[in-house]
C-alpha cells in the first residue's frame, strides 16, 4: 500500500484503484476502515461503468448483511464489483451464487446431499491418492512452482472427479474456469472481450459430456445436474453450463488459492512450520488459519435492494455492496493480534473465509478442509526440506485472493 493512501483521507480512497493493490492486499487500509469508516463508498473510478461500490468490512456487519437476503440481494447485479465481466447479467444470475430466495435454494438442494460431511469422508482415500500422484511428479526435480505444478493440477482432478471430466481435459477446464473468475488480469485474457466464446465453447463440451451419460449413466455431478429439476422443469443448455463453471470454478479457486497461500506462510514463518512438525495434531488448526488469513475470494458483491442506513452511511436502493472477507478474516474484535499467522489461535470457528453464515454460506466447505488438510500434510511430509526459491507473484485481480507463481527447491 502506498504512503499517499495511508495518510490521505479515507473518504477519498477508492479501494478499486490498482496502486492499492500493489504487492498485495492493503491490509493497513482495511485495519484504518474497520476503525474509522467501516462503511466504505469507493467511486470505481477506473472501471467501464459508473456507480462505484460500498465497503463492508467488519466482521458483523458482513455477518449481518450475509444473512439479510431480503435487503442486500446476490442477484440483483451480480456478486463482482462490475455489471459486466463480458457476460451479461441475465446469463450470470442463472448460476447459483448470483441467485436469491427462493430459486437459490432449490438449486443449491439439487447438489447439496453430495458435499455432506458423510459424502465427503468418503473420497478421502481418492483424493489421497490424486496429491500422491501429483506430487510424485515433482518428487525428483530439485525446483518447482507450488502454483503451476502442484497447486493447479490437485483441486482441477478431485472436483474434475466428481463432476465426471476425464483427467485430459484438466487443463482446459482451469483455463475456462480462469476467464470468469479472474477476468482483471490481462495475462490471463483480454479484458471484457473473450468470456462470452468461452461460454458457448463450454456449452458445447457440456453437451458432449450429457450425451455420453444418455447413453451410458453414470454417477457424478454432471449426471446430477442434467437429471435435477426446478419447479418441475429441468435445467437448460445454459443453465447447465453456469452451474457447470459454478462448481469448477468454486472447486478450483478456493483450495488452490489457501493451499498455495498457507504453505507459502508456513515456508515464511519457520516457527510456526517446526510447530507443525512437533505436533502433526494441529493440522486442522493450520488449514483453519489458512481459510483465515488468506481466504480465496477477496469479497462477494451484494446490492440493496432499498434505501438502508448502516453505521450511518446511506446505501440506495440499487447500489452494489461489497463484503470484504479479507477485512472481516482480520477483525480485531475476533482475533488477537489478527495479521499474525498463528496455527495455535482460539476461536478460528469465528472465520468468513467461507461466507457470513447466510444463504450463501460455501457448499464445498467440507470438501475444501478435508483437501486442504491432506494436501498440506503429504508435501510437508515427502519434502522437510522445502524452501521459498525466489519471491512469490500475485493474480493482478480485486477478486481472487491468488498468488500466480510460488518457485520453491529443495534444500537438499
Amino acid at each position: 500500500m502506498t504512503t499517499a493512501a495511508t495518510e490521505s483521507d479515507l473518504t477519498s480512497i477508492d479501494l478499486a484503484d490498482p496502486a492499492l493493490w500493489q504487492g498485495g492486499p492493503p491490509y493497513e487500509l482495511f485495519a484504518r476502515l474497520r476503525s474509522e469508516h467501516p462503511v466504505h463508498f469507493s467511486p470505481q473510478r477506473g472501471a467501464p461503468e459508473e456507480g462505484g461500490f460500498w465497503s463492508i468490512t467488519r466482521a458483523e456487519d458482513v455477518r449481518a448483511v450475509s444473512r439479510d437476503y431480503k435487503t442486500y440481494s446476490s442477484e440483483l447485479r451480480g456478486i463482482f464489483l462490475v455489471d459486466d465481466i463480458g457476460v451479461p447479467l441475465d446469463i450470470q444470475r442463472l448460476q447459483m451464487i448470483s441467485m436469491d430466495p427462493p430459486r437459490h435454494d432449490r438449486i443449491k438442494a439439487l447438489v447439496s446431499k453430495v458435499f455432506t460431511p458423510d459424502r465427503i469422508a468418503e473420497h478421502e482415500g481418492h483424493i489421497d491418492r490424486i496429491v500422491s500422484h501429483v506430487l510424485d511428479g515433482v518428487a525428483d526435480r530439485r525446483e518447482w512452482d507450488l502454483v503451476a505444478d502442484v497447486a493447479r493440477p490437485v483441486p482441477a482432478r478431485v472436483i474434475g472427479s466428481m463432476l465426471g471430466t476425464p483427467p485430459e481435459d484438466d487443463a482446459r477446464l482451469v483455463h475456462w474456469t480462469n476467464v470468469f473468475t479472474a477476468f482483471e488480469d490481462p495475462e490471463i485474457r483480454e479484458q471484457w472481450s473473450d468470456t462470452q466464446a468461452v461460454l458457448m465453447e463450454i456449452v458445447e463440451y457440456l453437451g458432449g459430456q450429457i450425451a455420453a451419460r444418455r447413453a451410458e449413466p453414470r454417477d457424478d455431478l454432471i449426471t446430477a445436474m442434467m437429471n435435477a429439476e426446478v419447479d418441475g422443469e429441468k435445467l437448460d443448455d445454459m443453465e447447465l453450463a453456469v452451474f457447470f463453471i459454478l462448481l469448477m470454478s468454486a472447486g478450483n479457486d478456493s483450495t488452490r488459492s489457501v493451499y498455495s497461500a498457507t504453505m507459502l506462510a508456513l515456508l515464511r514463518n519457520p516457527d510456526q512450520l517446526a510447530l507443525l512438525r512437533e505436533r502433526p495434531e494441529l493440522i486442522e488448526a493450520t488449514v483453519e488459519e489458512g481459510l483465515r488469513c488468506f481466504p480465496a475470494f477477496a469479497f462477494m458483491g451484494r446490492a440493496a435492494t432499498k434505501d438502508v442506513e448502516l453505521r450511518g452511511q446511506h446505501i440506495k436502493a440499487g447500489d452494489r455492496v461489497l463484503l470484504w472477507y479479507l477485512s472481516s478474516n482480520r477483525d480485531a474484535e475476533l482475533f488477537e493480534d489478527a495479521d499474525r499467522f498463528d496455527i495455535t489461535r482460539a476461536g478460528l470457528e469465528q472465520h468468513q473465509a467461507f461466507g457470513g453464515r447466510g444463504r450463501h454460506f460455501c457448499l464445498g466447505a467440507n470438501l475444501a478442509r478435508l483437501e486442504l488438510k491432506l494436501w498440506i500434510q503429504q508435501t510437508l511430509e515427502r519434502f522437510p526440506d522445502l524452501e521459498l526459491a525466489a519471491e512469490p507473484t500475485r493474480v493482478a485481480s480485486l477478486f481472487l485472493n491468488q498468488y500466480s507463481s510460488i518457485p520453491v527447491r529443495r534444500a537438499s
